[in-house]
């Protein structure tokens, strides 16, 4: 992207891990990617005949390029690593068709179709009953999960029969409004229906 002529900047927080979803902008399929990058495409700074391939489905960075004349293209994800069952094999069989001199067909999606949702308030709903040593993972991702809700600014509900976590604490560590009650659907529904998440 920076040898075509775009520009690249960083990211709040950077797209890493196993699981990074990412829309394919030729099919609109998305695919779960591995990543490990702190930096993004400016999509809008690509150069005539570059355009976005790929985009996350989490943030809406830019995942990738190609260009509209010539066979190039790039992605920010990691294709070799199988973030699913040979998931993204296809950009090697791809690339394979280009040094071929195979054509290869390019029709692209609008990236704008794609918009992300603004969500004001997120009702988290709880495991239920545990078992001795299975709280303490169960625990640890819903309390990571209602910090990241609330660094957005996003309201927390939490339905938790469970009483003894970390996010069913009172204060800033925990849901904005808790309620101890069993999962279960006519439970839940009435909950969505109350609080109107």
């Amino acid at each position: 992207a920076l040898a075509a002529g775009a520009t690249t900047y960083k990211l709040k927080y950077g797209n890493r891990g196993m699981n990074q979803p990412c829309i394919d902008l030729r099919t609109g399929r998305c695919y779960i990617t591995p990543q490990n990058h702190g930096f993004a495409v400016d999509a809008d700074s690509l150069p005539p005949l570059w355009k976005p391939l790929f985009m996350n489905a989490n943030d809406l960075t830019n995942e990738g390029i190609v260009h509209t004349d010539k066979p190039f293209f790039s992605v920010q994800f990691h294709p070799e690593a199988n973030g699913g069952p040979l998931d993204t094999a296809f950009l090697f069989d791809k690339f394979v068709g280009h040094v071929q001199k195979i054509p290869q067909p390019l029709v692209l999606q609008d990236g704008l179709s794609y918009t992300r949702k603004t969500y004001k308030k997120v009702l988290l709903v709880g495991s239920g009953g545990l078992s001795i040593g299975q709280a303490g993972e169960f625990d640890y991702s819903g309390s990571q999960c209602i910090k990241a809700l609330k660094e957005e600014g996003i309201e927390v509900i939490l339905i938790n029969p469970n009483i003894a976590t970390v996010q069913t604490s009172k204060g800033e560590r925990g849901a904005d409004r808790v309620y101890f009650l069993p999962i279960r659907p006519s439970v839940v529904m009435d909950i969505i229906h109350k609080e109107k998440p």
